[in-house]
Parts: C-alpha cells; structure tokens; sequence
C-alpha cells in the first residue's frame, strides 16, 4: 500500500482515481504547494563559476580569445 504524499493515509493505488493522493482535497493542496513556491526544485551549483550567475560559455563553443582567422 502507499501513502498520499500530503496526509499519509494508506492508500490503495489500483483503486483511488485520485492516486497519488487519496483525494481531490490532497491533490488541490500539493498543487498549492507548488504555486506558492513551498516546493523547489533544488538549483544545481558548479564550483567553477567566477561570477556565480550559472551562465558561462557552452561547452565546445566559443570562449573570448579564441581567434579562427
């Protein structure tokens, strides 16, 4: 058995429309959740930032100083 990730009651997954959750209520109150920014998806950080801003050059592409001519 599961459980609905907002209340954690047991619930059986082959036989809540609802599913994951075990009601309409659960599934409205995680949309919520997300809305409201409770929920984030964590940023990934690179060490090799110089400014921190997460944006640098794309691999394989061109980097300042690279002269083709």
């Amino acid at each position: 058995m599961a459980r609905c990730p907002v209340c954690s009651v047991e619930i059986d997954l082959t036989v809540v429309v609802t599913a994951p959750f075990c009601s309409e209520r659960c599934r409205v109150i995680d949309l919520g959740r997300w809305l409201d920014e409770s929920y984030a998806v964590p940023e990934i950080r690179h060490g090799d930032d110089d400014d921190g801003d997460g944006e640098g050059p794309l691999p394989g592409g061109p980097m300042a100083g690279d002269d083709d001519e």
